[in-house]
């Protein structure tokens, strides 16, 4: 056998300069496969045609870079910005998306998805002024295949929309950048832990069957983020799906961001949190409150009827801002009329803690209207069940049993104010009151003396809104006499120079206090004049 022979210095230097010229043969023909751009050809929308694309190459396999970039010259309308994903198990670095030229892009069958490992940009190059919304679908399937970060900019100056289908892959964080102005949209976002930061919003909106251009229709769980979402920098979430699911949802601090539940304009929705949640003085929860239809003489529903956040854990309000809206009725021509007394349970949790600002517990709050041009809508009072298991945050529609407690809560003198000595101090006394609707409140307190009525105190409050007024009650010239003639038969000196004076047997006075609450013309139907007395003792 011939001895093999060892390769010269100069043998290896030939190998090595025909390799490197392969590579320079080879690299350009690499790079246009697995970086492609979508042309839009008038051939058809396919995207498994390669005329489509350029380099004339329809993706497969492993693309490093998928652009669908703003639309060139000479191709404009839907024709170009239409295409339909019909390649299966195709993986993409970089998803990236022109957002001005309004692109539709649909899988063409079930299996068609997209497996994403680099992340998402959706953003343009140009600055426009404020103009019609602009929106984009891409309702490919996507699955996270690697951790992740989104650029949702938009176009700056507009407002822009972002549809995609659905989004999996539980075990990988995403974290997703929005501008202001920008809503991401989505059925589903099951990631992993999903951080949230920027002026936009993101919506799981979980519109039913997702229908492909060919196949079976897909109806994705409404899942968000099992591991858990944070939202930060003011990013909104809004959610209109019933029965959407998450894992633990926190606010950070100083965050302005709003977490809403069915806006009026949609369906209602439900959220059940497996964690705790948690929200922030500087945020706010936002949920919509309906009526079943006037034919069903039922209960409302939540997840239908009404918005309402389930929290298997704790539920921290921190003082957040509640905002209630009024959804409109089943055909949607004017604001659902609400039935006085009815509760709506608006949050449910192992655990509440705080409440939200500016709302104490039995507080009246108004019910946002959902048409502007509505007459006032109706109130609400709140009470924060913390001796129920589980704790509850409820809101009961204002009827006449509700008014009569709020009206008579202004009748309660404080104690320091139950005497004709601090009645006289303070020449009345002060309460806080709860408006259950725009109108007049008129305050009487009256007494029998030798068969004459006379006032003994007197105050009106003109309430413009729902919510907490000051009402200043004040004595009468013939109080004063009253109350001062009671002080004096309490307390009776003794005779005898430098002696303390005896208190005598106290002595009080029933007085009849009068509240009359009449509604303005703008408030709901349901309610109408309320008058309600009690007897008062001053001492």
């Amino acid at each position: 056998m011939k001895p093999r022979m060892q390769p010269t210095a100069a043998g290896r230097l030939r190998r090595a300069l025909a390799a490197a010229s392969a590579a320079l043969l080879i690299t350009p023909a690499a790079a246009a496969a697995s970086d492609l751009s979508w042309l839009g050809s008038s051939q058809g929308a396919d995207w498994s045609s390669g005329a489509n694309w350029s380099g004339g190459s329809a993706p497969s396999g492993s693309v490093t870079a998928l652009t669908l970039p703003p639309l060139r010259t000479g191709c404009g309308g839907w024709t170009c910005a239409y295409g339909i994903d019909d390649i299966p198990a195709l993986t993409v670095g970089e998803l990236q998306i022109d957002a001005a030229s309004g692109y539709l892009v649909s899988p063409l069958a079930a299996g068609d998805g997209i497996s994403l490992t680099g992340g998402l940009s959706f953003s343009s190059a140009g600055t426009t002024a404020a103009g019609a919304p602009l929106n984009t679908a891409f309702t490919v399937p996507l699955t996270l295949a690697a951790p992740q970060s989104w650029n949702i900019a938009g176009v700056p100056g507009t407002a822009t929309t972002l549809q995609l289908g659905a989004v999996t892959g539980a075990r990988y964080a995403l974290h997703v950048s929005l501008a202001d102005g920008v809503k991401l949209a989505s059925p589903e976002l099951d990631s992993g832990p999903l951080s949230i930061a920027g002026a936009g919003t993101v919506e799981l909106s979980n519109p039913g069957p997702v229908q492909p251009v060919a196949g079976t229709a897909l109806t994705p769980p409404p899942l968000l983020a099992p591991a858990g979402v944070s939202l930060a920098s003011g990013a909104s979430l809004t959610l209109t799906g019933e029965g959407t699911v998450s894992g633990p949802i926190t606010i950070t601090p100083g965050s302005a961001s709003t977490l809403t539940l069915g806006p009026s304009s949609a369906p209602a929705a439900t959220l059940l949190s497996y964690g705790n949640v948690t929200l922030r003085a500087s945020s706010m929860l936002a949920l919509s409150i309906d009526a079943p239809a006037a034919t069903a003489r039922a209960r409302p529903a939540a997840g239908s009827d009404y918005a309402q956040l389930r929290v298997l854990g704790d539920l921290s309000l921190n003082g957040a801002t509640l905002t209630l809206t009024h959804g409109y009725t089943d055909t949607q021509v004017a604001c659902a009329q609400l039935t006085p007394g009815q509760t709506y349970t608006l949050a449910i949790a192992t655990k509440l803690i705080g409440t939200f600002g500016g709302v104490a517990n039995g507080q009246a709050v108004g019910l946002g209207a959902c048409d502007p041009l509505a007459p006032t809508p109706t109130a609400l009072i709140i009470h924060y069940n913390t001796t129920t298991h589980p704790q509850t945050v409820t809101a009961t529609v204002i009827g006449a049993p509700q008014i009569r407690t709020l009206v008579t809560a202004a009748l309660t003198l404080p104690a320091r104010a139950a005497t004709a000595a601090g009645l006289l101090h303070a020449g009345g006394y002060g309460a806080v009151y709860d408006a259950p609707a725009p109108g007049m409140l008129a305050l009487t307190w009256t007494t029998r003396l030798r068969g004459r009525l006379l006032t003994v105190a007197s105050a009106s409050n003109a309430a413009d809104q729902v919510g907490p007024r000051r009402l200043a009650i004040r004595l009468t010239p013939a109080g004063r006499r009253i109350l001062r003639a009671l002080a004096r038969a309490t307390h009776v000196p003794r005779s005898g120079r430098g002696r303390r004076a005896r208190r005598a047997p106290a002595r009080t006075i029933t007085l009849t206090a009068t509240a009359t609450l009449t509604p303005n013309a703008q408030s709901p139907s349901t309610l109408t004049a309320l008058t309600v007395r009690r007897a008062i003792r001053i001492s």
